[in-house]
C-alpha cells in the first residue's frame, strides 16, 4: 500500500474591508485551520467547532469536509434538492468560520470501509461513518486555542487509531443492570483527555506540532455490552445516557486494553472512576447478600488501603488553591471497597465493614459513606464535596479503641469516604460481606435477610450454650458456637447475625468471629477494655458444620452471644437489601422522632421507621446505628419489632458518661415501628440520650 500523503493546507486569517460598525464585530474576520488526516487508506469526514470567546461550540458543526483514500479534503455540495446534493465539488487547502475563533476543534470519522471513493452519493458507503463495534480504525479528535501562540492554527498531522498500531485495542465492555437491557437503552460519548501535571495517567499521542490528539466517538449498547470502539490508552471522559430511566452523567475513567470499566447502571456513576450528574439521580440498587471470611481492607498503620498516614479531620475537602495538597487530603478519606477482600470490581451496592478507631487522642466521632457523584464542574477537583448527613456510625473516646459493625453505600469509583471529627487517628476495617446490585448477570445467589425474636445463645457467665459457654473466655481460647438449629436459625442459613458482648474483661484485647472450619483471620470483630461491658454486632459466615468459632486474644473475658437473624436463599427479589445515606430517625436530645428528653430508667418508646425519610413504608426490616449519649450510668438498652415481648437480650452496654454505638439489624413490627427500651441497671436510675440513625432496609 502506498504510504498516505499529507496534505497540508494554508493559514488563513482575512480581516474584513468592510467599515468599521457596518457590521457585528463577530463577523468582521474569518479564521481557518491548517492540519493533515493520517487516515490510512480510509475516506471520512471532519467536523470543525468553533468556540468565539466564551459563546458558541457543542452544538452543530460550524463546517464540515471529507477526505479521501488519498487524505485529499474535499468541499461537497450541501444544498437539499440539488442534482448533486452530497456529491464532492471541489479540493480545498483551507477549513474557514466566518468571526475571530478562540478554540477550534477538528472531529474525525472515518467511513466504514477502505473501498468507498468517497466521491458522491451513489457510493454505497458514502453516507456512513464507521460501526464502533466492528471498525479496525476509530474516530479522533483534536483542539486547539488562541492561548497557544501565533501559530496557534497550524494543527500538524492528526492520526486515526487503528487496531494493533501504537497500542491502539478495542474499548469493548460489559454492562450491568438490575432492569433489561434493550439494545440502544444507552448513548455514549467518549474523548480521550490528557491528565493535570500532579496527575498520573497514560498521555494521549502528540504530533510534531506538540498538539495531542486522541480517540473519539459514539455508540450505543447492544444488550449487556457497550463499546468505544478502536481507541488508544489513556484518561477519557466518557458521557452516558440511560434513555430508559432519563438519567444523564459524565466523568472521568482511565482505559487500557486490560482495564475496561464495567458500566453499571445501578451504581453511583454508573462505575466510573468519578462523575458529574447531568439529569436525574441513580436510583439506590436493591440486592442480596454475599457472606465473605473476615478480611482486613484498611490498616492505616501499615498502609493498607489509606498510604498516607492517620485519618485526619473532615471529609477530605481543602480550601487551598494547591492540587497536591487537595489531592493528598482526598486520598486520606477515600476508601476503595471494591475488588478487593473478596468483593468484587463491580456490581455491588454495599459492603458490610467492621471498623475500629484505634487508641485515638481525644473524643470524636466518625461518619462512613458513599463517595458522592459530583455536581458542577468536573475538572473541579472539589466538585464530589457537599454537606455530610447528620449521623454517626462511630463515637470514639480519647485513648479507648473501639469497633463499630457499618453499612456502607458504595459511592463513585467503587470508594466509601470517611469523615473524622476529632484528632487524626489511625483507623483499621475488615470486611464481612457485601451486597449485589441485583443483576442476575454477575450476581446470582445474593441471600435474603431473616429476622427471627432475638435471642441469648451464649453466656459464659451461667453456662448457656453448652459447653462453649461454661466458663470465661481464657487468653487463646478458640471454642465452636453452634447456630443453625439454634434461636431459630435453619439449616440453610449462611450467615448468621450476632450482637457480642464482652463482660468484665481481664485486660485491653480483642475478640474475633469467624466460620466454623476456616482459619483464623487477622480481624477483630470486638475490641476489649479491663473491666468495661462492651458490645458490638457481627455478621459471620456459618462454616459447614453448622457453627462459628470465637476467640479471645490478649485478655480474658466472659462473652454473650444474641442471635438477631441471618441470611439464607429466598425467592427471587425477595428480603433484598437497600442501602441509604445514613439518616437520623430519632434524637432524644432535639424532638427528632420523639418528644426531647432522656430515656429514662425501665422506659421504652416506640420508634416509627417505616415510610420515614427514604425509608418506603413496605420495609419490613431496618438496618440502624444505636448511640447512647452521656448515659447517667452503666446500663444498657434492647430493640425489637412492637408488639412482640421483650426479648432478655441487650443491644447496646455503656458506661456511665459516655457516647457508645452499636449496630443492630431489626425486624419492624406493628405499623412499620420499633420498641427502645432502657434498662435501670443495678442503680434503678440509669438515664441516656439515644440516637438512631438508618442505614439501610430490607423490602
Amino acid at each position: 500500500m502506498t504510504p498516505a500523503r499529507p496534505l497540508l493546507i494554508a493559514i488563513v486569517a482575512l480581516a474584513s474591508l468592510l467599515p468599521v460598525g457596518s457590521v457585528p464585530a463577530h463577523a468582521a474576520t474569518q479564521t481557518t485551520i491548517t492540519f493533515s488526516v493520517a487516515g490510512g487508506g480510509t475516506n471520512g469526514n471532519v467536523g470543525l467547532d468553533a468556540v468565539f470567546g466564551n459563546t458558541g461550540g457543542g452544538g452543530a458543526y460550524d463546517r464540515m469536509v471529507r477526505w479521501d483514500a488519498a487524505n485529499q479534503l474535499w468541499n461537497y455540495d450541501q444544498v437539499l434538492g440539488s442534482p448533486t446534493y452530497g456529491w464532492r465539488t471541489t479540493a480545498t487547502t483551507s477549513m474557514t468560520v466566518t468571526g475571530a475563533a478562540s478554540l477550534m476543534r477538528l472531529e474525525l470519522y472515518p467511513h466504514p470501509t477502505t473501498t468507498c471513493s468517497g466521491t458522491n452519493e451513489n457510493d454505497a458507503c458514502y453516507w456512513l461513518t464507521y460501526d464502533p463495534w466492528t471498525g479496525t480504525r476509530g474516530g479522533a479528535h483534536v483542539q486547539v486555542t488562541a492561548s497557544q501562540g501565533a501559530n496557534w492554527l497550524d494543527v500538524g498531522t492528526v492520526r486515526l487509531p487503528t487496531l494493533g498500531v501504537d497500542g491502539a485495542f478495542r474499548m469493548d465492555g460489559d454492562v450491568l443492570s438490575g432492569s433489561p437491557l434493550p439494545d440502544g437503552r444507552l448513548s455514549i460519548d467518549f474523548f480521550q483527555v490528557d491528565c493535570n501535571w500532579h496527575e498520573t495517567c497514560v498521555h494521549p499521542p502528540v504530533n510534531e506540532r506538540g498538539n495531542a490528539y486522541g480517540t473519539f466517538g459514539t455508540s450505543t449498547n447492544r444488550g449487556n455490552r457497550w463499546t468505544g470502539g478502536v481507541a488508544w490508552p489513556g484518561r477519557y471522559i466518557i458521557y452516558v445516557r440511560d434513555l430508559a430511566r432519563d438519567v444523564h452523567l459524565h466523568g472521568f475513567v482511565d482505559v487500557a486494553a486490560n482495564r475496561i470499566p464495567t458500566i453499571d447502571l445501578d451504581s453511583p456513576c454508573f462505575g466510573l472512576d468519578t462523575c458529574v450528574m447531568d439529569r436525574g439521580t441513580v436510583p439506590a440498587a436493591s440486592g442480596g447478600f454475599h457472606p465473605t471470611d473476615p478480611v482486613r481492607i484498611l490498616d492505616t498503620r501499615k498502609g493498607w488501603g489509606i498510604g498516607n498516614g492517620m485519618l485526619r479531620f473532615g471529609d477530605g475537602s481543602q480550601s487551598s488553591t494547591n492540587p497536591i495538597l487537595r489531592a493528598e487530603d482526598t486520598a486520606n478519606h477515600d476508601l476503595r471497597v471494591l475488588g478487593v477482600g473478596g468483593v468484587p470490581a463491580s456490581g455491588v451496592s454495599a459492603v458490610l465493614l467492621n471498623v475500629t478507631a484505634i487508641e485515638p487522642a481525644t473524643n470524636g466521632f466518625l461518619t462512613v459513606g458513599p463517595r458522592p457523584a459530583g455536581l458542577g464542574d468536573l475538572f473541579d477537583d472539589q466538585h464530589s464535596y457537599g454537606a455530610w448527613p447528620d449521623a454517626s456510625n462511630l463515637n470514639v473516646r480519647a485513648g479507648q479503641t473501639a469497633p463499630n459493625l457499618v453499612l456502607a453505600r458504595v459511592g463513585a469509583g467503587g470508594r466509601i469516604r470517611l469523615y473524622n471529627y476529632g484528632y487524626p487517628l489511625h483507623m483499621v476495617a475488615d470486611v464481612a460481606g457485601w451486597f449485589d446490585t441485583g443483576s442476575s448477570v454477575t450476581s446470582p445467589g445474593g441471600l435474603g435477610f431473616f429476622g427471627v425474636t432475638p435471642a441469648r445463645i451464649l453466656d459464659t457467665r451461667n453456662g448457656i450454650g453448652g459447653t462453649a459457654g461454661a466458663s470465661r473466655f481464657e487468653v487463646g481460647d478458640d471454642r465452636v458456637i453452634p447456630v443453625r438449629g439454634v434461636a431459630g436459625v435453619p439449616s440453610d442459613a449462611e450467615s448468621v447475625v450476632v450482637n457480642i458482648t464482652a463482660v468484665d474483661p481481664t485486660a485491653t484485647g480483642y475478640v474475633t468471629a469467624y466460620p466454623s472450619g476456616s482459619p483464623m483471620p487477622d480481624a477483630s470483630n470486638l475490641n476489649l477494655r479491663r473491666g468495661e461491658d462492651r458490645p458490638n454486632l457481627a455478621v459471620v459466615r456459618v462454616g459447614a458444620d453448622g457453627a462459628i468459632r470465637l476467640t479471645a486474644r490478649e485478655a480474658a473475658t466472659h462473652l454473650l452471644v444474641d442471635v438477631q437473624g441471618y441470611y439464607a436463599p429466598a425467592s427471587a427479589g425477595s428480603r433484598r437489601t437497600t442501602t441509604m445515606n445514613p439518616t437520623r430517625v430519632f434524637d432524644t436530645r432535639n424532638n427528632v422522632g420523639t418528644s426531647a428528653g432522656r430515656l429514662g430508667p425501665g422506659e421504652s418508646r416506640t420508634v416509627a421507621v417505616a415510610g420515614v425519610g427514604d425509608v418506603p413504608s413496605n420495609a419490613t426490616a431496618v438496618y440502624v446505628n444505636i448511640t447512647s449519649v452521656a448515659a447517667s450510668s452503666w446500663g444498657w438498652l434492647a430493640v425489637w419489632p412492637t408488639g412482640g415481648d421483650r426479648p432478655d437480650v441487650s443491644n447496646v452496654n455503656w458506661p456511665g458518661g459516655t457516647d457508645i454505638p452499636n449496630m443492630a439489624i431489626v425486624p419492624l413490627g406493628t405499623n412499620g415501628t420499633i420498641q427502645l427500651y432502657n434498662d435501670p441497671a443495678v442503680t434503678g436510675t440509669t438515664s441516656s440520650h439515644v440516637l438512631i440513625d438508618v442505614m439501610g432496609y430490607v423490602s
